[in-house]
């Protein structure tokens, strides 16, 4: 009896299994993700952003859909920067690469670059260096330096035949013809302009430490297209500028335009003319202000001379003009005066110390111990005694003793002692 298995459409016999390779899970992913990887490459996409979060590791994630679809997006931290605050409902062109991760078999876009639709390239790069610029400082207003308030020597870093260049020339011949304008050319714009500005404002700021001193430079051209205008968006001449030791004023553009340079410059003007104005007196006004000065200083010197005159006239009517001889005589008398009072203070000096003696010596006359002597009293001293005997009973019969009068001494023996 023969059997036969009939198998369901679509299946394989343990045979055929086993001549098939078997995917495990990572191997399958691993290999999606390098068909989809190398089958695209980079690629630019456009959506609108949502679901938006941060992880604390830097990283973004975010969705990216249209109408139709959508698809999960990252922006690693190490990524170029955001070009301008991304919000949920912008629509934006994003390049990257499509991937798949692994661990969880999930399709997504890895973004590099994120700008808002419209911004364009040009603009991308303006924000970037922007930031960038920014970030080290370099905008910063401490750094600003100060434009001199009468330059007498002004550098011009411009193309010689553009309109900017007749533009300021115009404003200075007309509102400070004193000043010197020294002309340093460049091209304006093209993929060469960039470094050759960065030489013109080397050559200015040579010349001002050889040659003569430059007060201020002045660097610009007149209005374009964003891409006229990219020239003095570029990171060299920015970093020339910020370095330059003399006072940079930028001048690109309309008033409406905004370029690097005008971040990293001492001053920014709106266009060349303006700048012209902005870093000049009128030298109308600055005559006006002299003539009022001179006018001020002329009224004050005259106050001051008639104000000594007056003083003159008074010191003459003293009367030290008026009689000087009786000036004289008054000083002499008060000369006889004078030396009168110090013939006489000597006198006065010696009288005192006399007259005090006089009075010492009668006191010392007065206390002596010999002036009762001269009134009748005597003074006794027994023999061996050097004072004077007070009372009878210090002494005994036969005791000599000494009689001391006024005039004289007597010498005797005391034959009684009589105690009272």
């Amino acid at each position: 009896m023969r059997y036969s298995v009939r198998r369901r459409p679509g299946t394989l016999s343990p045979i055929q299994m086993a001549e098939e390779h078997v995917y495990t899970v990572s191997e399958l992913n691993r290999t999606a993700r390098e068909i989809v990887e190398g089958g695209l490459g980079g690629v630019w996409v456009k959506g609108e952003v949502s679901e938006i979060s941060h992880a604390s590791s830097g990283h973004m994630y975010f969705t990216l859909k249209d109408q139709d679809a959508e698809v999960s997006a990252v922006r690693f931290r190490s990524r170029s920067p955001i070009l301008s605050a991304i919000e949920p409902g912008t629509v934006v062109l994003a390049f990257g690469k499509v991937t798949i991760y692994e661990p969880r078999g999930r399709y997504q876009f890895v973004a590099t670059l994120v700008q808002p639709v419209g911004a364009g390239v040009l603009q991308a790069a303006f924000e970037r260096l922007k930031q960038k610029l920014q970030a080290e400082g370099l905008f910063d207003p401490e750094h600003k330096k100060p434009i001199p308030a009468f330059p007498t020597r002004i550098g011009v870093v411009t193309s010689p035949t553009g309109a900017a260049l007749h533009d300021i020339v115009s404003v200075l011949s007309r509102r400070w013809p004193i000043a010197e304008l020294l002309l340093f050319p460049s091209s304006v714009q093209g993929d060469a302009a960039p470094e050759e500005l960065v030489a013109a404002l080397d050559r200015a700021i040579q010349f001002s430490q050889t040659q003569s001193p430059v007060d201020l430079i002045l660097i610009g051209r007149g209005g374009g297209a964003a891409e006229d205008l990219a020239p003095f968006n570029d990171e060299r001449l920015a970093r020339a500028v910020y370095a330059s030791p003399i006072p940079v004023v930028s001048a690109v553009g309309h008033e409406i335009d905004f370029t690097i340079v005008d971040f990293i410059a001492d001053l920014r003007a709106a266009t060349p003319t303006a700048a012209a104005e902005l870093v000049t007196p009128d030298a109308s006004d600055v005559a006006e202000q002299v003539t009022r000065c001179v006018d001020r200083a002329s009224r004050a010197l005259r106050t001051c001379l008639e104000g000594a005159e007056l003083r003159l006239q008074a010191g003459l009517r003293r009367p030290l003009f008026r009689t000087p001889s009786r000036l004289l005589e008054t000083a002499e008398q008060r000369l006889d005066l004078q030396t009168a009072m110090l013939s006489r203070a000597p006198r006065r000096a010696l009288e005192r110390p006399h007259e005090r003696l006089a009075r010492l010596d009668a006191v010392l006359r007065l206390s002596s111990p010999t002036r009762p002597l001269e009134r009748g009293f005597s003074i006794t001293y027994a023999e061996g005694m050097s004072r004077p005997l007070r009372d009878a009973s210090s002494v005994v019969p036969g005791t000599s003793i000494t009689t001391r009068l006024a005039k004289g001494r007597l010498t005797s023996s005391v034959e009684e002692v009589h105690e009272e």
